[in-house]
């Protein structure tokens, strides 16, 4: 289970009626049958986030299915790794074509009905955004932005009590069928994460839940999460220290 279904579980188990969205038909079907067998309120919506009809279109059928919108929760993430200057530049626009614009166009969408209901948006950032990491420029600059998206709609919507939320997620393992963007644009299965030391979908969702319930700000997800923000705030230099490392064993690898 991924970041995204284990979300809209946790918010049906919790008593919201969820509309999923996404890009395959058959994985959309499959979860709403799951969903429904499990007595959620779930409906289906075919689209690409990254597309302004397709998100108008789902906001339209959120507003016709439930009378309006209370909760949007933008989860989509394209990953893509390689050192900056092998980047195929249609990389870098593929991965923001996703990540940012897949979260403007239905925030865009959407901001009418969360101003009516003063309800929540909540985007779903990366440790990656919090600095830079080697060999993910495309990724970690796409989730920074987002936080700089975030932070600007929480001012602009204050005053019409809208909530924003921003959760910044470690490693998390992985739905097996994820997929990443090689430096010369390929696809690429994702390696799994799979350990004690990796965080659960379940983590995530039950972060982006207490922050909806809370309406906080900003929510690392995980103790590790926690850990490096804090180590990242207070001694960037280890932190960097220990990327350089990396960069440097990886490039002795290859010698």
């Amino acid at each position: 289970m991924g970041i995204g279904k284990s979300i809209a579980q946790h918010l049906a188990m919790n008593g919201a009626s969820v509309i999923i969205n996404g890009r395959s038909v058959d994985k959309l079907e499959a979860t709403s049958s799951e969903f429904k067998q499990a007595g959620y309120a779930v409906s289906a919506f075919n689209g690409d986030v990254s597309k302004p009809d397709d998100c108008k279109e789902l906001m339209a059928y959120a507003k016709a299915e439930y009378g309006g919108i209370d909760i949007l929760v933008n989860n989509v993430g394209v990953g893509a790794r390689g050192h900056f200057e092998n980047i195929n530049p249609m990389v870098f626009q593929q991965v923001f074509n996703s990540n940012i614009l897949g979260a403007v166009y239905p925030t865009l969408e959407a901001m009418p009905h969360l101003k009516t209901s003063r309800g929540s948006v909540v985007f779903i950032s990366s440790l990656a955004g919090l600095r830079g990491m080697p060999n993910a420029a495309p990724y970690c600059m796409s989730k920074m932005a987002l936080t700089a998206l975030a932070e600007t709609l929480r001012v602009e919507t204050a005053m019409y009590g809208v909530h924003v939320g921003i959760v910044y997620v470690g490693m998390t393992k992985n739905d097996p069928e994820k997929k990443v963007l090689h430096a010369d644009g390929s696809w690429t299965n994702l390696q799994m994460h799979d350990s004690m030391f990796v965080d659960s979908p379940a983590d995530t969702a039950r972060t982006v839940l207490e922050a909806i319930k809370s309406r906080s700000f900003k929510k690392i997800v995980g103790l590790k999460g926690k850990a490096y923000y804090w180590l990242q705030m207070l001694a960037p230099w280890v932190v960097d220290l220990s990327f350089k490392k990396g960069m440097k064993t990886i490039g002795e690898a290859q010698k």
